[in-house]
Order: C-alpha cells, then structure tokens, then sequence
C-alpha cells in the first residue's frame, strides 16, 4: 500500500503536493463542525492507523451528534486503497439506512 500511495503522490506536481501538506497541518480543529453537524457522521479507520489512529477518530465520532465508528480490522490509514471492499460495504449500510 505504501508503494501505491507514492505512485499516487508521485502523479501530483510538487506545488500541489506541498500545497496539500500545508493545508493539511494548517487545518482548524474539527471539533468545533463536528459538534454541530445536525446529520449523521461516519468514521472510518483503520485498526493499525497511527495517524489519526482508531483513538482519535472514536473521540471524533463521539463529539457528533449523530456520529458513529467503524474500524476496519488489518488495515491501516489508507482504507479505501487498502480495503476498499470493506469501505464500499460500510458505505452500502449507511446509504440503506437513510433510504426512503
């Protein structure tokens, strides 16, 4: 998964690719959105993920309203490159939930 996620990264100019680190660590807490979505808020994580890891992403579930967390066993950050059958089934029960 690694070698796929620099591939990835290896497509994207430079500018963009520094563009998106600094966004990244630049970003304003969450907290503060997730606290106040009126809609449900899903969580993916990956058990072996350390950053944000399964810790983080729970505490972040638990500040929506309407939040809620699935962790996905074996697998690291990158869920939908490293499991992405279990992302598209986690996607699929959200989506039958909410259906008319």
């Amino acid at each position: 998964m690694v070698n796929e996620a620099k591939r990835i990264t290896l497509r994207q100019s430079p500018e963009d690719v520094a563009r998106g680190v600094t966004v990244f660590h630049t970003r304003p807490s969450r907290d503060q959105a997730l606290s106040a979505f009126p809609r449900p808020i899903i969580v993916v994580s990956g058990s072996d993920d350390v950053a944000p890891g399964p810790e983080t992403s729970a505490r972040q579930a638990d500040l929506a309203p309407s939040g809620r967390l699935h962790i996905v066993p074996g697998c690291g950050h990158y869920v939908p490159l490293e499991r992405p059958g279990a992302l598209n089934a986690i996607l699929r029960d959200v989506i039958a939930e909410h259906q008319p």
